[in-house]
């Protein structure tokens, strides 16, 4: 198992690969041959969208395919524009330039435009990469609009991924939120534990630790991508009391299969992170390669219901173009209902029939 060096993850953040040359030097290395052909493509798509693969996921990208395709540029995303820039709409909906109020009792705080490593698929794919900061300025601007707007109770820190910054940024970001006495609930979103195990440091759990209770949702597509070195530190994070979901999304060619899912929640739940969301990729420009039949998640459900632990199946989601929001979807297991009965069928495909005795008018 890989030892976890608290003085290695900037060196990650600073080394990644975020240029064509870089990625033919990365190849190079390892003995890989590509393509002119690729490089030109390559140098094509870093024109339009951001590139960014740390030192630790281009390792795992050469294990695994499925990694592969979600970190390594393709070919694909210059043929397909299908998809719009900000599918969510989100930035129709910032007060301001930092903060995205979505629904009415959350908030998505914006502290970093940089990942470790940038998702293929990213719904903010739009964002250019300018290794930019929340200002101490801006910081306060969003504090006092949600301290303001006290239906406001869960502060979702996003970006980019919140864990590139420094625990000492990290630090007054927490502080400021949970000093804002209507907000009840402080989640980070990260996929710092896979893409930068080394940012789990022993310092940065402890610092997580004094915001409890504090949930944590990580990013996981693929059970490959749970290597010893990522459940070290899931179970690290999770020993120290902070709640961890996961937050996967659903992708053509890399996890649109039952058998896939399956390892991967129960790889999820045996490193203590409840699998929360499985979600239909969003139509994001340049992502059409990654876009499954809306048929293949009613597919993997009734696969999981039923059949694998409750713990183990995660809300099915579709985030509604038009920042429309999140609907969760299940397969229709009831067959017939009226005022004194309803007929269900079970996951066993047989029918069960509950008969009202209440009276029920």
């Amino acid at each position: 198992m890989g030892k976890i060096n608290k003085n290695n993850w900037k060196h990650q953040l600073e080394s990644g690969i975020s240029s064509t040359e870089q990625l033919r030097k990365a190849f190079a290395h390892v003995n890989i041959k590509k393509s002119e052909k690729f490089y030109q493509e390559i140098n094509k798509i870093a024109k339009l969208f951001p590139l960014k693969i740390s030192p630790y996921t281009f390792k795992q990208c050469l294990k695994s395919k499925a990694i592969y395709k979600q970190f390594v540029p393709d070919k694909n995303e210059l043929v397909n524009f299908k998809g719009t820039n900000d599918p969510l709409k989100e930035d129709s909906r910032k007060p301001m330039k930092k903060l995205i109020h979505m629904y009415p009792d959350r908030v998505l705080l914006l502290v970093t435009d940089i990942c470790f490593s940038s998702c293929r698929f990213c719904t903010r794919k739009r964002i250019k990469k300018a290794y930019q900061k929340i200002s101490q300025k801006e910081l306060n601007d969003a504090c006092k609009y949600i301290a303001k707007n006290t239906q406001i109770k869960d502060v979702i820190i996003s970006g980019g991924d919140p864990l590139i910054l420094d625990d000492s940024e990290l630090n007054i970001i927490l502080t400021k939120i949970r000093n804002i006495k209507s907000v009840k609930i402080i989640r980070i979103g990260t996929r710092a534990p896979f893409s930068c195990p080394d940012r789990i440091t022993d310092q940065l759990v402890n610092l997580l630790k004094r915001f409890k209770p504090l949930y944590v949702n990580v990013h996981l597509n693929h059970p490959d991508e749970v290597t010893p070195e990522v459940f070290e530190c899931l179970r690290k994070l999770s020993d120290a009391g902070i709640v961890l979901g996961s937050q996967s999304v659903l992708l053509k060619g890399v996890n649109d299969s039952s058998d896939i899912i399956k390892k991967l929640f129960y790889k999820c739940v045996e490193a203590s992170v409840r699998p929360y969301y499985l979600y239909q990729c969003d139509e994001v420009l340049g992502t059409e390669h990654f876009w499954t039949d809306y048929q293949a998640i009613f597919k993997i459900m009734k696969a999981l219901i039923g059949n694998v632990s409750g713990l183990a199946v995660p809300n099915f989601v579709f985030d509604c173009k038009g920042g429309q929001g999140k609907v969760r979807v299940v397969p229709d297991f009831c067959k017939n209902k009226n005022k004194k009965s309803i007929t269900l069928k079970t996951f066993k495909n047989k029918l069960y029939t509950y008969r009202n005795t209440g009276g029920m008018e």
